[in-house]
């Protein structure tokens, strides 16, 4: 029981430190990341972070400088997109939680597997009995036994 409770306190302190890490990064870290995330509106088809321009280290640099100033990513992404339009995030923003992504193909399982059980019991459900021999009145089932005995005469 000690063991499991000294794993959880690890688990915390683990997990506050990257935490912490994360809340601190420099601005120059922050600046790197953010060239990885956009498009270069310098050098059609690349990230700002592999554009060689003079413009996309100008750019580069005002961004260090944001995050210098404290701005955040989230800030300095929507000041871009100001500037250059949204076509400069190299990834969709994200919208939504996602949800309807996963509930449609859900659905879709579900109805499924409720359509192929109505079928199965529908196909596998008993069919109506034929009618009964005894239920054929004598001068017919003779007339029908002799009418077989002919057909299977013939050559």
């Amino acid at each position: 029981m000690r063991r499991q409770g000294a794993i959880t306190a690890a688990a915390v302190l683990f997990a506050c430190a990257a935490l912490a890490g994360t809340a601190h990064a420099s601005p120059e870290d922050v600046a790197n990341s953010i060239a990885a995330e956009i498009m270069s509106p310098f050098c059609p088809g690349v990230t700002l972070e592999n554009c060689p321009s003079d413009r996309a280290v100008e750019l580069r640099a005002r961004i260090e400088s944001w995050a210098a100033d404290g701005w955040d990513e989230e800030r300095i992404l929507t000041e871009l997109e100001g500037l250059y339009g949204q076509s400069i995030r190299a990834l969709p923003r994200p919208s939504g939680s996602g949800l309807g992504a996963w509930a449609v193909p859900i659905v879709a399982l579900v109805a499924g597997i409720g359509v192929a059980a109505y079928l199965a019991r529908r196909w596998t459900r008993g069919r109506p009995e034929a009618v009964a021999v005894a239920d054929i009145p004598p001068e017919t089932r003779t007339r029908i036994d002799e009418e077989l005995d002919a057909l299977r005469a013939r050559p």
